[in-house]
């Protein structure tokens, strides 16, 4: 008996190459075929602020900077500096303000 146009023939299958025998296996025995493992989450992309206080939590980086902080602290004493940076401090503040606001900008845009 031959086969019908469509249909497969009902005699052995005929397997070629390694993924042949493979599925051919896998048609046999369904029933022992091990479960998909669960797809994976997407992570989200964490943001510019939250990586940046990552790496500001790092011992090496609180200890640098403590320590250049204890460093201007005790130039601005040596040098007798207190007295100028008090009548000049209104300026540095703005100075100092502008890279800061600048920086809460672009962490709020990339959150």
């Amino acid at each position: 008996p031959g086969s019908k146009a469509g249909q497969r023939p009902s005699g052995p299958v005929k397997v070629h190459a390694f993924w042949g025998v493979r599925r051919a296996a896998m048609q046999a025995m369904p029933e022992m075929m091990p479960p998909l493992p669960p797809r994976k989450k997407k992570r989200k992309r964490r943001g510019f602020l939250e990586v940046f206080l990552h790496k500001m939590q790092k011992p090496e980086v609180i200890l640098i900077s403590v320590w250049w902080f204890i460093m201007l602290v005790l130039v601005i004493y040596m040098a007798e500096m207190g007295p100028i940076l008090w009548e000049v401090w209104r300026p540095l503040v703005f100075l100092i303000s502008i890279p800061i606001i600048f920086f809460g900008i672009l962490a709020f845009a990339t959150l």
